[in-house]
């Protein structure tokens, strides 16, 4: 059995539709490479012999060799082939941020960078959101989120301190490119129940711009996120400032 066909069959999704080959053999590739089919840094086959080696023409395989490279899961280097990318410093299955690749379907790779962390104690917007007395401390980590390649998002993250302290003294370096949901229930076993998601447009802070690079006064998406427990207590508040961009952004109210 050729390379192509064993791939296909083992993760190709039969509940796609067989009018979106595209997409269809996106799923499959990506379905492979998360399953370890191909590790990163694995070469890939060429275009042309994923197309003699399947049942898609070379313009299918190319239009989803495009959108894997686009989302950051393949990178081209330039006369050696296509290459599965390292994942340091990816996000793992982000709950925000999701912005459609071209397929419509694929999400843009998300991939952040801290910028500052600290902790601090005392009166401020953040207290009301984490229902917290402003006597108890709050850590705060601020990271520059690099989406596809394309541009840059900022974030803003606050926990109190008691009982997640963990984040005050990680190497910053395991804080770039983590999922902060996941961290705390494997960490702590805290199960995020819902996350609620307010959007308006507001004019950048002069901090922000700089941080991400952008001439003062840029409007742009502001988005404040707020994460609760099963029992109802919220666990982290976000901030998130996102540019204008022709990317169409997945944001709804999340129920896990």
């Amino acid at each position: 059995m050729s390379e192509g066909l064993n791939f296909l069959e083992n993760w190709r999704d039969s509940e796609l539709s067989p009018k979106a080959k595209h997409m269809q053999l996106t799923a499959a590739l990506l379905a492979a490479i998360d399953a370890g089919y191909w590790q990163p840094g694995a070469k890939l086959p060429t275009e042309q012999e994923l197309a003699r080696q399947t049942p898609y023409s070379l313009g299918t395989v190319q239009r989803a060799m495009r959108t894997l490279v686009e989302t950051g899961i393949v990178v081209r280097r330039q006369g050696a082939g296509s290459y599965v990318a390292a994942r340091e410093g990816l996000m793992d299955d982000p709950w925000h941020l999701r912005f459609h690749g071209d397929d419509g379907v694929s999400f843009l790779s998300v991939s952040p960078k801290v910028l500052f962390r600290d902790r601090f104690s005392g009166p401020g917007h953040w207290n009301e959101f984490l229902e917290l007395d402003p006597s108890k401390e709050v850590v705060q980590v601020d990271r520059r989120i690099d989406i596809g390649g394309e541009f840059y998002v900022f974030s803003r993250f606050f926990a109190a301190v008691d009982p997640y302290a963990v984040l005050l003294y990680k190497p910053l370096s395991e804080l770039d490119g983590a999922n902060f949901r996941k961290s705390l229930r494997s960490e702590f076993g805290i199960v995020i129940a819902t996350i609620s998601q307010d959007v308006r447009t507001v004019v950048f802070p002069s901090e922000i711009c700089d941080a991400l690079s952008l001439s003062q006064e840029t409007n742009g998406l502001f988005i404040q996120v707020v994460a609760r427990a099963t029992q109802g207590a919220p666990v982290y508040y976000q901030e998130l400032y996102v540019p204008a961009t022709d990317r169409r952004l997945h944001i709804s109210d999340i129920k896990s």
